[in-house]
C-alpha cells in the first residue's frame, strides 16, 4: 500500500526534489503513488503508465527540476510491476 498518493495538480513534497531557479513549487501531472524505502528513499510510481519520468511533473514547470538522490521515478504503476 502506498504511504501518501497524490493527484494531478497537487504540489510536489519538497523532499523528493530540488526546485529550478526562481520556482517555489511544482506540481504532478498525473496522479501518483508515493512508497517510502529504506532511510529517506522515496519510489514515486503513476496511477497509469506513462512513457517519460518526466511526465510525472507538470510541463509548465518540468525544467530544471533535479530529484533527490534518494527518489527514484517510475513510469509504470506499482500494481502492474509485481
Amino acid at each position: 500500500m502506498a504511504n501518501k498518493k497524490f493527484d494531478a495538480g497537487d504540489v510536489v513534497p519538497v523532499e523528493i526534489y530540488s526546485a529550478p531557479d526562481g520556482e517555489s513549487e511544482v506540481e504532478f501531472a498525473v496522479s501518483v503513488e508515493v512508497y517510502d524505502g529504506f532511510g529517506s528513499a522515496k519510489h514515486i510510481y503513476p496511477t497509469e503508465q506513462i512513457d517519460r519520468a518526466s511526465d510525472l511533473f507538470a510541463e509548465d514547470k518540468s525544467d530544471g527540476i533535479t530529484v533527490n538522490d534518494e527518489v527514484r521515478l517510475y513510469t509504470i504503476p506499482h500494481d502492474e510491476l509485481r
